[in-house]
């Protein structure tokens, strides 16, 4: 049993300095690119109850392994069979404290796009801006909207010049005379469509920023369910390190595993736990009369663990 212990310790120690970052992580348990496509359909399977479903169901399958040695002898390819499953339960557990404790980002608010200047018509954003200062009369307050206002001021200004010098203008001289007012024009058609563009962007980027404050993963306080994952993990690597190692040793193997499965109960109700905990960091933003905040956090931790797997494997693709 000193050398079993040996080994749960080992092994533990190893994974949690692995696991202080996702690509060291993903080189320490040896998982390729189509791992993790793998993984992450299988988190998408998990539909009932994300992330809580996925957790409960290699357990389960495990301790369904655990409970039949109760009874026959153990078959070491079944043994054998639950192991990777197991490694990629602490995976996924490890990869959840990672987004919650920011290492892997969330996504956040991008920058707006609007249009390309090249993409607008002079005409067409004047006319634009005018209904808009109908329908709301401080819409002309926007420095970019004044900047407008400025340039379009301007151009009156100068195509009135033309007009006024273009009689007196030598049949000679003509030409470079309306090409250097053409370029003038252009100049100020320039500014127009790039103060309106950037108006866009910034309006564009202001939807996204509430979009982000909606999320729930930018509202709880992600960073309180680590210390909860480190310990789920590290009983999850107890669990992993166990059938390793009576695989490996076949030396008093029932024993240990029947001992194991006696710790069935204390394993579930580490996972039924979580919804607890998740329950907790509702109610931190005052979302504890809301019955469905936890549920919808679930959902959300999973999603975002599907995109990071999804970003990740196309990185380690790469030759």
């Amino acid at each position: 049993m000193i050398e079993l212990e040996r080994r749960i310790s080992g092994d533990w120690i190893d994974l949690r300095e692995a696991g202080k970052d996702q690509y060291t992580l993903i080189e320490y348990l040896g998982f390729s690119s189509q791992d993790l496509g793998r993984l992450a359909e299988e988190l998408r399977g998990a539909v009932e109850e994300g992330l809580i479903e996925y957790k409960d169901m290699i357990l389960r399958r495990a301790f369904i392994t655990l409970e039949a040695v109760q009874f026959q002898s153990v078959r070491f390819e079944e043994l054998q069979a639950r192991e990777q499953p197991m490694k990629d339960l602490v995976f996924i557990v490890l990869m959840q404290r990672l987004l919650c404790t920011g290492v892997i980002p969330l996504p956040k608010s991008k920058e707006g796009e609007g249009l390309s200047p090249d993409e607008l018509d002079v005409n067409g954003v004047l006319a634009e801006i005018r209904n808009r200062i109908r329908r709301d009369p401080n819409f002309q307050k926007h420095p970019a909207v004044k900047n407008i206002f400025v340039q379009v001021a301007l151009y009156q200004k100068e195509k009135k010049k033309m007009e006024e010098l273009l009689p007196m203008i030598k049949a000679d001289k003509k030409e470079v005379f309306r090409v250097n007012f053409g370029a003038t024009f252009k100049r100020i058609f320039d500014s127009i469509k790039k103060n309106y563009s950037d108006l866009l962007k910034e309006e564009e980027s202001r939807r996204l920023a509430k979009e982000n404050k909606r999320d729930l993963l930018h509202r709880v306080p992600l960073k309180d369910l680590a210390p909860f994952l480190q310990n789920q993990a590290q009983h999850v690597c107890h669990l992993c390190s166990t059938l390793t190692y009576a695989r490996e040793d076949k030396y008093k193997t029932r024993g240990i595993l029947v001992d194991l499965f006696k710790q069935k109960e204390e394993y579930f109700k580490r996972i039924e736990s979580e919804q607890r905990v998740y329950r907790s960091l509702c109610a931190e933003i005052g979302l504890i009369g809301t019955s469905d905040c936890p549920i919808r956090l679930n959902y959300r931790l999973r999603d975002e663990l599907i995109h990071a797997l999804e970003r990740i494997s196309k990185v380690e693709e790469k030759p």
